[in-house]
């Protein structure tokens, strides 16, 4: 029995590498004559079917079903042996058969997962809000490092977080956000510039060109792209969800904003005067040996403004005030408060629970611009703000940020920023909420509790 098994997988095997030798051949011959034999593409998607029943049979299901709920095109021009694109009630699974042709098997897997991860995690709305704000490269490389780090056997030519750390001698770790990745590599590529522009040029292929096919993706937020999105992965999971997608539940969805992390970060970055410490002698005198040394102290100043104007509902507000009574029980320095609302109203400072005053009575409607232009007024330049709103207001902000770093709290499903020029982290309603903003890793979360019961 064990001989038949064992026969039966080495005749499956042969065959997926027979044809994927006839189907090399067909692409040498577009390559030197510059067309392709009548029925070609219906060969090569048998051979990803091939592929995809492979992976039924090999634990692999959750992609395979994935995948089979796709509409699958060839694209010979594009960048990468897979791409993808959303466009109304379709997911778009392209590939390169010049490029996908030559992976192995496992290989050719490992860029499936690859692809469909990126969709799990919104990359291509992600990417969007990004771009204007951080280079090319750098989005692109860290949309790679956040998926390839749940991938095995992946083509040698792909990113990973130890070859970007060592290429631009830095230090990434596994499990941080896309947007944490893309700010650290666009900093290491302004130290690094030569070793950017060899990585587009000396690499199998030029980074920067890697996901340009998903700028044809409609807006994430429709309707149709949401519903499309989640009959897709409920029909993925029906036999259960793998251990790396679970993975990425448990990485990417932590419940309310995480301020420890936003905390640990800051610190990171925002020096706020000096401390004695016992571990360094005085630089001045360094003889005395009763003197004691100083370092950078890294605590930040933190301001949290506090939207008030009427289009902010009770529920809300009292959802905000939580927030900021956890930020102060974690917060051992003084935090300053602004109410505003198309105006600063009130700026006071706290430092305990009972510093919290009641909320000043709501007025108008809701602009951000005062806040800041009130943080430059005030040469708060090493602050940290953070921005409780419902997201509704201006279409932009006029007066340039002078501080160090934004990160804007929106109780609800969009900011009305076309640039917000920050971090946004949107809370979590109470209701269940389908256009959540990260709706994917939602309606995983959703049938894993439908499991557990």
């Amino acid at each position: 029995m064990a001989d038949l098994n064992f026969n039966k997988e080495f005749s499956e095997k042969d065959r997926l590498m027979v044809k994927r030798r006839e189907l090399l051949f067909d692409i040498t011959e577009y390559l030197e004559k510059g067309f392709l034999r009548k029925g070609f593409n219906r060969d090569f998607f048998d051979y990803i079917n091939e592929i995809s029943f492979r992976m039924l049979n090999g634990g692999e299901d959750y992609y395979a079903l994935f995948l089979g709920d796709t509409l699958r095109e060839i694209d010979l021009n594009q960048a990468f042996p897979t791409a993808s694109v959303l466009k109304g009630n379709k997911i778009l699974f392209l590939f390169n058969p010049i490029s996908f042709l030559f992976l192995e098997e496992k290989e050719a897997i490992a860029l499936i997962k690859h692809e469909i991860l990126h969709i799990l995690l919104k990359h291509h709305a992600r990417e969007k809000a990004l771009k204007n704000k951080y280079r090319k490269l750098a989005i692109n490389l860290a949309m790679d490092i956040s998926v390839n780090q749940y991938i095995n056997h992946l083509p040698k030519y792909t990113e990973r977080i130890n070859t970007v750390n060592m290429r631009f001698d830095i230090n990434l770790k596994t499990g941080e956000t896309l947007e944490f990745y893309t700010e650290a590599i666009h900093n290491a590529i302004l130290e690094h510039p030569k070793e950017a522009e060899g990585l587009k040029e000396s690499g199998e292929f030029n980074y920067e060109e890697v996901h340009d096919r998903w700028v044809e993706s409609e807006d994430e937020d429709s309707d149709e792209v949401k519903d499309k999105l989640r009959s897709t992965l409920q029909m993925a999971s029906r036999n259960g969800i793998p251990d790396e997608v679970l993975r990425i539940v448990k990485d990417n969805i932590k419940g309310e904003v995480s301020w420890t992390d936003v905390i640990r970060k800051a610190l990171k970055t925002l020096p706020k005067g000096r401390k004695k410490t016992v571990t360094r002698m005085s630089r001045r005198q360094p003889d005395r040996l009763d003197l004691r040394g100083e370092l950078r102290n890294h605590i930040p100043d933190i301001t949290v403004a506090i939207d008030i104007s009427g289009s902010i509902d009770d529920a809300s507000m009292n959802d905000f005030l939580k927030e900021v009574l956890s930020l102060s029980q974690l917060y051992s320095e003084s935090i300053r408060i602004l109410e505003c609302d198309n105006e600063v109203r009130r700026d006071y400072k706290i430092r305990t629970l009972n510093d919290i005053k009641p909320l000043l009575k709501r007025r108008g409607g809701t602009k951000f611009t005062p806040v800041f232009r009130h943080l430059k007024e005030e040469n708060l330049r090493s602050t940290l703000l953070i921005y409780f709103t419902d997201g509704l207001g201006e279409d932009r902000i006029e007066v340039r940020p002078s501080h160090h770093k934004t990160v804007w709290v929106v109780k609800g499903d969009r900011i009305s920023l076309k640039d917000p020029m920050g971090e946004v982290v949107y809370l979590k309603s109470s209701k269940k909420d389908p256009g959540n903003a990260s709706y994917g890793i939602e309606v995983m979360r959703a049938l894993l509790h439908d499991w557990a019961r």
